[in-house]
């Protein structure tokens, strides 16, 4: 039995454009483990290279996130057409299973590790369900992922990554995850176990990415306790780690400390906005802007990188805010920000039920305008052109060459702990790479107003598919 396992992807221009980096979905790596050892599967990763449309196998898993549900109806229609049978999962999927099942043979809406095996077990079998809902296992059934099958010279910069805990124990109002997925975690021994055993590492750049990868979850710092107990153990490893975490854990000093002690060398962690009118219309109480600049010199000073996420468009925003916000960012001497995007109200969070009642969706909102870099829906403080002109603004000056020419001088020298100085400079690109939304000087970034990719729409009009409208 052959079984190809796709993550999707369209990029943020609506150009048809890669972008390797060294965070990826290792969605496929996962699904991997789950399939029997008889079974010879492939996996691809659309993000760094284009799906064979010409090759041939018995089940196709798809995984995808909303804004790319167009392009994966298109190839699961075609991959049908040519006798093969398709499988949808992911949080799309999940949220909407009746309409992804126009498009899919099967579609999972529940986690992978009960259900892949049980779908594949019935596609053996010639008893095929249209749907796989089958309760969690608990993280303990986490199974180590096929790194094997990872092929690095596809993204010479990428990582492995490795799950050790799901969800997060906050309510953050425009989160997928707010009352969607509680927060867990997997035994400790079986993390090590996989990293010593299981992982492998990529052998670009004369070895200099050799032993380090990334931690894969929402928010690995979900529980404090836990997280002290897995940094004690990663210690004897001497391996290179990166995770994302709240920004509330980095104020414990002793375990920010130990963190670095165990290899920790680069933190992500969604501040979202330094507007404090904003963070308290996401529910995002865990972020105590009063304490952003001691955090930042302590986690830089030990030894990580410390990177954001911002976010415009909230209810919370404003004209003068926005206008400001380098300033703000400078006043801190900090400029790792290697995100920035939309506010988006995504079909399952508490933010979109909120926006729905208020009759506040911008018409002719489709699937793909849910992307983290459309405008949806109309915030109070600002008009829509507003919105896009900040974000325009800020993706060109927050991620300019100068802007991280100062990022490396107020940084490079913090800290003498090893791989600290190579971490930083091979933070430059991921703080670049916030321009590339912006390299389609066409695009609006307004729902409704923005044509699908080209390739998609012809072959939508080809095959008489239309675009999922989530109003």
């Amino acid at each position: 039995m052959r079984i190809a396992i796709i993550a999707t992807y369209t990029h943020p221009t609506r150009l048809r454009i890669k972008e390797p980096s060294i965070m990826q979905s290792s969605v496929p790596e996962l699904i991997a483990g789950l399939c029997p050892e008889h079974a010879e599967v492939e996996i691809f990763n659309e993000k760094e290279a284009d799906i064979p449309l010409d090759r041939h196998w018995d089940l196709v898993f798809f995984s995808y996130l909303h804004s790319y549900y167009e392009h994966t109806k298109v190839l699961s229609t075609l991959f049908r057409q040519r006798g093969m049978t398709t499988v949808a999962g992911g949080r799309h999927a999940g949220y909407f299973p009746d309409d992804a099942a126009q498009y899919f043979d099967a579609v999972i809406t529940g986690e992978p590790e009960a259900n892949v095996p049980a779908l594949v077990a019935d596609f053996e079998k010639g008893e095929l369900q249209p749907r796989y809902s089958r309760p969690s296992l608990g993280a303990s059934a986490i199974r180590p992922y096929r790194y094997e099958l990872i092929n690095f010279e596809h993204n010479k910069v990428r990582l492995p990554g490795i799950e050790a805990s799901r969800g997060c124990p906050f309510s953050c109002n425009f989160c997928v995850l707010t009352g969607n997925e509680r927060y867990r975690f997997r035994p400790i021994p079986a993390v090590i176990d996989e990293i010593q055993t299981r992982m492998r590492w990529n052998p670009n750049y004369l070895g200099m990415m050799d032993d380090a990868f990334v931690f894969l979850d929402n928010n690995l710092g979900g529980s404090p306790k836990y997280l002290r107990e897995l940094c004690e153990a990663l210690i004897p490893l001497k391996k290179t780690w990166g995770c994302a975490l709240t920004f509330n854990v980095l104020k414990d000093e002793s375990l920010v400390k130990l963190m670095a002690k165990a290899g920790c060398r680069y933190v992500y962690t969604g501040l979202e906005s330094l507007n404090p009118d904003s963070i308290k219309a996401m529910n995002k109480g865990q972020n105590k802007l009063s304490e952003v600049d001691a955090v930042i010199r302590r986690v830089f000073s030990a030894g990580i990188l410390l990177s954001f996420g911002l976010i415009v468009g909230s209810d919370g925003d404003t004209n003068e805010y926005l206008h400001r916000l380098p300033e703000y960012l400078a006043d801190l001497k900090y400029f790792s920000v290697t995100f920035l995007g939309i506010v988006c109200p995504y079909p399952e969070t508490p933010f979109f039920r909120e926006l729905q009642a208020e009759d506040r969706l911008l018409p002719g909102t489709t699937s793909r305008d849910y992307d983290g870099y459309t405008l949806c829906h109309r915030p109070k403080q600002l008009h829509a052109s507003e919105v896009v002109e900040h974000f325009l603004r800020l993706c060109r000056t927050l991620g300019s060459l100068p802007n991280i020419a100062r990022h490396y001088a107020s940084k490079l020298m913090m800290s003498d702990m090893p791989r600290y100085k190579q971490t930083i400079l091979f933070s430059g690109p991921e703080i670049v790479s916030i321009r590339n939304p912006v390299k389609n000087t066409a695009r609006r970034y307004i729902a409704g107003l923005d044509a699908l990719e080209d390739w998609d729409v012809r072959e939508m009009a080809r095959l008489g598919l239309k675009p999922q409208l989530v109003t």
